[in-house]
């Protein structure tokens, strides 16, 4: 299997090669239910816990001259983005003398955790989804961004309050990808094991017993270098057919950046099913085939189709 550069620079992969086993476990089972962590590149910020993009919404475009004649000036029209840190964490606490009992601890002490490492997975998700920037411990998330029907947002049709969205982006370090505080080590994720503690019974504060005790946590964020990597199919219908869906999307793909090394698809189950159903008949265009993971996945064209439960069916139309 040959990785391009942006799958060598997802976080799954940074954390492997650089021999960190439990930042490598935690983010493979957040991976279980944000699969946005499997496609998308996860990189430094680059002023501590925020992360300055001086985006370029008019490029410049050179010129050509004669002899003796000079070349014109040239100029772009830009923005500054500072996109930032939230920090997400959970508890694991497992009674000591279960997991004394259990013949093997660090087993018996990460199967405790891979609920809680799960759950801490969907509220990424959710708020990479649909993160608040008015909200002081999140970030914009991808709704957000894309919060009006315009040049990157495409509206499907639906109207009502039982629509759904799908994500289409454009993969790479000058496009778009994941933020981490600088100088974090494990990509931001850590384990902290405090060890065998006594804690409060829940059920009647006077008694106490002992517990083996972990601290997990996630620094994350997402940076959109260039407006044109993330488009969003908005409006999207319940009753859509397969042929409708698949038109959208490729016409939208043909509008996304060239150059990048990948494309990714995100949606809930429904849009995922119909894509599925349509290649047994459009093999030419929607086929079945492993990501750089060895997991089959649907494509359309170049674009892979990752499941996101976060994403809702209970969206109102956007306008």
């Amino acid at each position: 299997m040959i990785l391009n550069m942006n799958d060598q620079m997802t976080a799954l992969e940074i954390v492997r090669r650089a021999n960190a086993p439990d930042p490598f476990k935690i983010i493979e089972l957040m991976g279980l239910t944000n699969e946005m962590l499997l496609d998308i590149p996860m990189k430094e910020t680059n002023n501590g816990v925020v992360n300055v993009t001086l985006q370029r919404s008019v490029k410049a475009a050179g010129s050509h001259r004669i002899y003796n004649k000079g070349f014109g000036t040239v100029a772009t029209q830009t923005q500054v983005v500072h996109d930032r840190i939230a920090m997400l964490g959970a508890y694991s606490k497992a009674d000591a003398d279960m997991i004394d009992q259990s013949g093997n601890k660090q087993a018996a002490l990460m199967s405790e955790a891979t609920g809680i490492i799960k759950g801490m997975g969907m509220t990424q998700a959710e708020t990479l989804v649909y993160g608040d920037p008015n909200k002081p411990d999140e970030f914009a998330g991808l709704m957000s961004r894309c919060n009006k029907i315009g040049r990157f947002v495409i509206d499907a049709g639906g109207t009502g309050n039982d629509l759904t969205s799908i994500y289409l982006i454009a993969v790479g370090p000058d496009l778009f990808h994941l933020i981490y505080p600088k100088g974090a080590s494990g990509c931001g994720v850590e384990r902290e094991d405090m060890g065998r503690v006594h804690e409060k019974d829940p059920e009647d504060e006077k008694r106490e017993y002992p517990v083996y005790k972990n601290y997990f946590t996630a620094k994350y964020g997402i940076a959109v270098r260039a407006p044109e990597a993330l488009w969003r199919i908005c409006n999207v219908p319940k009753n859509i057919s397969g042929d409708d869906l698949i038109d959208l999307i490729i016409d939208t793909r043909h509008r996304m950046p060239t150059g990048a090394a990948t494309y990714v698809m995100y949606s809930n189950i429904e849009p995922i099913i119909k894509l599925d159903k349509a290649a047994r008949d459009k093999g030419n265009v929607v086929y079945t085939k492993e990501d750089p993971w060895g997991r089959p996945i649907t494509h359309v064209r170049d674009l892979r189709c990752r499941r996101m439960d976060v994403i809702l069916s209970t969206e109102a139309q956007v306008v």
